[in-house]
């Protein structure tokens, strides 16, 4: 599996975003609600993931995103797992998939 980059704030205009963080534009303009998450590790059976702000449509801005993202990730000093969840009440969907893996603390 290859990882996402993610944008920080100095490359956010000039990055081409991963086809599937290319979505977020699409999604918040059906009127999707996205909620950023993150926790310090992850298990197999059950892990707690912490709401990082509120779930938004974000003013219909995908840069919003992926700068609450890095804020996210600059935060956490890289070492938390980020993931989105995305909600289109509309038709009574949600998938979520990560953004950002933790970097490993042999560093």
């Amino acid at each position: 599996m290859q990882a996402i980059k993610q944008p920080t704030e100095e490359n956010i205009g000039t990055q081409q975003p991963d086809p599937v963080l290319g979505k977020i534009g699409h999604c918040l303009r059906r009127g999707c609600v996205i909620c950023i998450e993150h926790t310090p590790s992850v298990s197999p059976r059950y892990t707690p993931w912490q709401v990082w702000g509120t779930p938004s449509c974000y003013d219909g801005n995908p840069d919003m995103v992926y700068g609450e993202i890095a804020r996210c990730r600059d935060t956490h000093e890289g070492r938390h797992h980020i993931r989105l969840n995305v909600e289109d009440y509309s038709c009574k969907s949600r998938f979520s998939f990560v953004v950002h893996q933790a970097e490993s603390e042999s560093r």
